[in-house]
């Protein structure tokens, strides 16, 4: 039986046109940054792109991505997408065996055969094969005469990159595993929900993620040793992730500046890592770093080393807490919490911010960096695509929708939206009064006390 295509020639055409026009402009525009770019010297060039070269970037990939599944096949286009976690082994195999490493400094014209990295990494040479070349296919490593590979633009950056490469691998290794139950959690939810996230379905634990990580475990040798995933996960999250792919631009599209003197209470701030990057950017700025007491422990070691005198004077005090119980700093100017309430439902999210509440002062507020997620449909908070494309830029915000089920199959948390964070903050007598749409995947959102006139 054919298939009827629902969606008239003339309309299709009509949209096509527009989003060719849609990419042909938005392409002159990246063009003209990465020249201006170029002309910059590079101790002065930022590392975030320009505000006007990333939504370039969100317009185009979004346009694209609109563009492929109006000319696919929309059959094939499924199968494809059913099928692309195979594009991810293929990417966790490259990264667990260092093949970034093996072809630096290959001859770019003749590359190195897949013979020669095969005894380098001890995987059959033609299984390897299959591997490289389903990366070579989507941009990740060039095949530049048959079976000899070198490096491109994207893998390159992989080359003795550690944290790099522990950031791909935390985001292939329990949540892989932790994925396959989350039909199990999902299926009969309506009338009875799951009290286990996918990944304590798993991993048969009634701990959460962040406790099992922290447990010592007996190795292959014999010996009672911390998890290894914890290696990786504390270079691939704090020492990349937090600073390079969820929350780079947090530092730069917020006024931090206009804060003067305040005291900001960084709320399960593990070692303290975006605390450290204002305080080297903001000197007038003083913080309290909170988390629970092993985790503060860390977080000594590393600010001893990295800005010894902020303790030593008193500007940057760390204090064990759980922010599951009563906040002991009463009062202060700015109470944040950077990814912190997407790894827990609604309810304990609401602990968690009537806890602040109540040490809040009349003028303290609460800044939230999470993702903001944005719909198809819009939001009134937040800017909207252009025309044709879905208003929250569709195939450029695809991470963030993936990321949103990352942490429902990892914690049984998740991203909101400014709209659902509105009724945390209402349920925990606070208001939004402000959303700060960042560079990247993380945003601000500004609460105050819901006594709060301004």
């Amino acid at each position: 039986m054919a298939l009827i295509d629902s969606i008239p020639v003339v309309q299709k055409a009509k949209q096509l046109r527009s989003l060719v026009r849609l990419l042909a402009d938005t392409a002159e525009v990246v063009i003209k940054e990465w020249e201006i770019e170029e002309q910059t010297p590079p101790a002065e060039r930022s590392h975030l792109p320009s505000p006007t070269l990333f939504e370039a970037r969100r317009t185009f990939i979004g346009a694209c991505g609109m563009g492929i599944d109006l000319v696919h096949d929309p059959i094939v286009r499924m199968t494809e997408v059913i099928n692309s976690y195979f594009g991810s082994q293929a990417l966790r195999i490259a990264a667990e065996s260092r093949i970034a490493d093996v072809l630096d400094g290959a001859d770019p014209e003749e590359g190195i055969s897949i013979q020669g990295i095969s005894r380098q990494v001890g995987i059959d040479a033609q299984s390897l094969g299959r591997v490289l070349r389903c990366l070579c296919t989507i941009h990740i490593f060039a095949e530049v005469k048959d079976n000899y590979y070198v490096n491109n633009t994207a893998s390159q950056h992989l080359v003795r990159n550690e944290p790099l490469r522990c950031w791909l691998l935390m985001n292939c290794m329990e949540v892989y595993t932790a994925s396959d139950k989350l039909p199990t959690v999902l299926y009969g939810s309506f009338d009875k929900p799951s009290r286990k996230s996918a990944f304590q379905e798993a991993y048969e634990t009634d701990k959460d993620f962040w406790e099992w990580l922290e447990q010592t475990v007996e190795l292959p040798d014999g010996t009672i040793a911390p998890r290894p995933e914890r290696a990786i996960w504390k270079a691939g999250m704090w020492e990349f992730g937090l600073g390079h792919v969820q929350a780079p631009a947090v530092c730069d599209d917020f006024p931090w500046e206009s804060l003067g003197s305040s005291v900001v209470v960084d709320v399960g701030a593990g070692i303290g890592g975006m605390s450290m990057e204002l305080a080297k950017r903001y000197p007038k700025l003083q913080f309290i770093v909170q988390d629970r007491a092993v985790v503060i422990q860390e977080a000594a070691t590393v600010w001893r080393k990295e800005l010894p005198q902020s303790l030593s004077s008193g500007r940057v005090k760390l204090v064990a807490h759980n922010f599951f119980t009563e906040q002991p700093t009463r009062g202060a100017d700015v109470y944040l919490l950077r990814h912190i309430l997407h790894d827990w439902e609604d309810d304990v999210c609401v602990t968690i911010l009537s806890h602040l509440r109540r040490a809040m002062g009349l003028h303290s507020r609460v800044l939230i960096a999470d993702n903001v997620m944005q719909t198809t449909v819009g939001s009134s908070y937040l800017r909207s695509a252009p025309s044709p494309l879905p208003a929250n830029y569709g195939y450029g915000h695809s991470f963030a929708n993936m990321h949103d089920l990352y942490m429902f199959t990892m914690f049984k948390g998740g991203e909101r939206t400014v709209e659902e964070f509105s009724i945390l903050a209402a349920r925990s007598g606070l208001k939004i009064t402000k959303v700060y749409e960042c560079r990247g995947l993380t945003s601000i959102t500004e609460m105050r006390r819901d006594d709060y006139t301004g």
